[in-house]
């Protein structure tokens, strides 16, 4: 339960109104003594108390809160970011007030714990395209960890898609890869990945197709494609899947068809959730600085700056699939 002022001036004997004086910075000023501003702090600290979020607005305070939008709860790349902005947040000394859409699809309702609480800016977790939704956001500063329209108002901060798909076909092309199939979802990010990939695959002078899956999960996505792959004339001797997730499901399905990983068909993913270096065999994949992509994206909001993409490294982690 929340101490209030009231509860600190009964403990000391003193007015509400000093105790008000003290918290607010406004002691001195009115000639209160040291000795009394510093006994309160302490009993306030001891209490543990904090300012309410509301008071601090109506002050026009900053009430060291940040917003998280979250995409896909299920997403554990998401996971992995979440945990590094708690970290920012411990670091900074901030609260954070966490929201999420079903489906990928921002509603009033999803929205609703961000418009509740006073925060002091946004960041969004996931890529969109459209995201009209931020519309109600435009008086705050807001950051994106993910691809967006340049006409957001937001700091962007993405992977560099064409270098990344550029390490992926180099480390197939090593390999002896000739023919690759990228394995994705519906997701703008997704389209992105493979845009870059085609073109790094044919500057490769490799074989290039493109697999769209409908499947809302990404696991399930991976393993059905691949499957059904299975049970067509298999001239593919490497699936690029855009997660480590998709890239799971399909070295399911490849192990079911009794087909070698990497001697027959090499597979890479994309993230390097924690998952992907202990999966059977480990998946190799692209991965994401997290922490850092986290900190650019703190900044950005603690400290507004102008609307633009900040491109992030992705760096090769070679293991047993390719």
């Amino acid at each position: 339960m929340a101490v209030s002022q009231k509860q600190i001036a009964e403990k000391m004997g003193v007015s509400i109104a000093l105790v008000s004086r003290v918290l607010s910075g406004k002691a001195v000023e009115i000639g209160i003594a040291q000795d009394t501003i510093d006994r309160v702090l302490k009993a306030a600290g001891e209490m543990g108390y904090v300012p309410s979020a509301a008071a601090l607005t109506l002050k026009g305070k900053s009430t060291r809160t940040i917003g998280v939008a979250v995409y896909d709860f299920n997403d554990p790349f998401f996971g992995a970011l979440i945990k590094q902005i708690q970290v920012q947040a411990h670091e900074h000394n901030y609260s954070l007030v966490l929201a999420g859409f079903l489906s990928r699809i921002p509603d009033d309702q999803d929205l609703l714990a961000l418009h509740k609480h006073s925060i002091d800016g946004l960041i969004v977790l996931g890529s969109d395209s459209e995201a009209r939704w931020l519309h109600d956001f435009r008086q705050l500063p807001v950051a994106r960890i993910g691809h967006g329209s340049d006409t957001e108002n937001s700091v962007r901060i993405t992977v560099d898609e064409e270098d990344a798909a550029r390490q992926l076909v180099e480390r197939l092309a090593v390999r002896g890869s000739k023919s690759l199939a990228c394995i994705s979802g519906p997701m703008s990010a997704h389209r992105l990945r493979q845009i870059a990939l085609k073109g790094a695959a044919e500057s490769a002078g490799m074989r290039f197709s493109s697999i769209l899956s409908d499947q809302k999960d990404p696991f399930t996505a991976g393993f059905m494609t691949t499957r059904n792959l299975l049970e067509t004339p298999f001239d593919v001797d490497a699936l690029v899947c855009a997660t480590d997730q998709i890239a799971m499901g399909s070295l399911h399905a490849l192990a079911d068809a009794k087909v070698v990983v990497p001697g027959d068909v090499a597979v890479t993913g994309f993230d390097d959730i924690p998952a992907a270096s202990q999966f059977i065999p480990p998946l190799t994949t692209i991965h994401q600085p997290f922490a850092e992509m986290v900190q650019r994206a703190f900044q950005a909001v603690i400290e507004p700056s102008r609307p633009t993409t900040v491109m992030s490294k992705g760096k090769l982690v070679p293991r047993q699939t390719a």
